[in-house]
């Protein structure tokens, strides 16, 4: 069980006794006072709220198991007020002959279908008032979540822009494309300044783009194009790359530098470790009603460096706070020459 999870079911324990106990308190005072100070009035009250405590733990776990937080106003509304008159029922027909051993009823009491009646009455009422405040209980806790959840985000966001911009701002990677873009201005002054507007759409990309929860795939795959075209400069025949697009999926919405982050780690973990360099085949399908985005390069996973893991673990952090629980991210060894890194999106 989550921590979360944990502090929730403590709370809620913590009130359910609370609120039970100011129940007892309040009213059978009153009506210990009001009778005269009899005994039995106590034990009696007592009697109700201890299966008032119960019947409602009973009537929350009835909720849960039917999801009632993810019914309408209208027809949650309905389906309290129905559940408290039927829990208000069970209660008297427990309760009422209970107390009759302590309280027996005196002459003007004898209409039971009347006592009856104002009893359950009474108890739906009281039943109705625990639900308002369950519900408002669980709102609160869902709020709370939720705020925790964006805090998760935004934090996950802002360390995802941080990696990127270190990555793509590096200083030794910026080092190598200018120099290398140096050497083609007097051999090849037209590729020379192509690659200049790929660092220049690079880095505008990180620094635009890095704000926003999400980007198109296309987007994502021009600078990843870009960062390519820079890195072949570098590594010449040792780097080849393919890409494998189905239109269907260009439109569909990703984190920020997701796939960039891919193709960085089959670089610097694969294809910069191998003396005859290899090859990155990017893929992307609709599969099983989801996004799949695949990165296959040349290499073998054998350790992931510190700071690969935790980008690989921000990223799938990411994924699963904007797209909840159902996205994944995984690398592995897909033969015994590729990597495959891939992560999945689930089609809203």
């Amino acid at each position: 069980m989550k921590q979360e999870e944990i502090n929730s079911t403590k709370l809620y324990w913590t009130l359910q006794v609370t609120g039970w106990s100011i129940f007892y308190f309040f009213y059978a005072f009153i009506a210990y006072y009001f009778s005269d100070f009899q005994w039995q009035v106590l034990v009696g009250y007592l009697n109700t709220a201890v299966f008032g405590f119960l019947l409602s733990h009973l009537y929350r776990n009835y909720i849960k198991q039917n999801h009632w937080e993810s019914q309408g106003l209208f027809k949650l509304a309905i389906r309290l007020l129905v559940g408290s008159f039927v829990i208000a029922v069970v209660w008297t027909a427990i309760v009422v002959p209970i107390n009759k051993l302590f309280l027996p009823p005196s002459e003007e009491d004898q209409q039971t279908l009347i006592v009856a009646v104002i009893v359950v009455s009474n108890l739906t009422i009281v039943m109705l008032g625990w639900s308002l405040m369950y519900f408002l209980f669980k709102f609160f806790m869902n709020f709370k979540h939720s705020e925790v959840e964006k805090w998760k985000l935004e934090a996950a966001v802002k360390d995802a822009q941080l990696l990127a911009l270190k990555s793509q701002i590096n200083p030794h990677f910026i080092f190598n494309s200018l120099n290398n873009i140096r050497s083609l201005v007097i051999e090849n002054p037209e590729k020379a300044r192509d690659m200049i507007t790929h660092v220049s759409d690079l880095l505008r990309y990180s620094v635009q783009f890095n704000n926003k929860e999400k980007v198109r795939l296309e987007q994502e795959l021009e600078v990843v194009q870009n960062y390519l075209n820079l890195e072949s400069i570098q590594f010449e025949d040792r780097l080849q790359y393919k890409l494998e697009i189905k239109p269907e999926t260009l439109d569909r919405q990703i984190p920020p530098m997701a796939v960039q982050l891919l193709v960085e780690n089959a670089i610097k973990h694969g294809i910069s470790n191998l003396p005859k360099g290899g090859i990155i085949n990017i893929k992307s399908y609709l599969d099983d009603n989801a996004l799949v985005v695949e990165v296959i390069n040349t290499g073998q996973i054998n350790n992931i460096s510190k700071g690969t893991g935790i980008g690989l673990k921000n990223a799938s952090d990411r994924l699963k706070l904007i797209f909840g629980k159902l996205s994944d991210l995984e690398i592995k060894n897909l033969n015994e020459e590729m990597v495959q890194a891939k992560f999945k999106i689930p089609l809203v």
